[in-house]
């Protein structure tokens, strides 16, 4: 039991599986940038652990890649400037190149 517990720990703190998970939630976002959703919900739709998604968003929500937003009892994540990034990669809009973007993405950001 004492074993499976430690493995279960190693597997949550583990660089390279967060890692992992943060580019799925990324990818995630990217194809569904509207989404709004809980850990729960998330950690369904991944497949993955609720505390291993937990780690990882929080970590995306300190990047400022994501919001929070939901009430005292439930958090809800979703893509912060989600219009704007959904249009970059759609190739609509004025923001097809990557320069500007980046320029918008950054002054929103402020």
């Amino acid at each position: 039991m004492a074993g499976r517990t430690n493995r279960r720990i190693d597997e949550e703190l583990d660089p390279i599986l967060q890692s992992v998970i943060r580019i799925e939630l990324l990818a995630f976002f990217q194809a569904n940038p509207h989404t709004r959703d809980t850990v729960d919900g998330l950690a369904l739709r991944l497949h993955r652990p609720r505390r291993q998604v937990e780690m990882a968003l929080h970590a995306l929500s300190a990047l400022g890649i994501l919001e929070v937003g939901g009430n005292m009892k439930v958090a809800v994540y979703r893509l912060r400037n989600g219009d704007l990034i959904s249009s970059y990669f759609q190739g609509q809009g004025e923001n097809t190149s990557t320069g500007s973007f980046l320029r918008q993405s950054a002054g929103s950001a402020n």
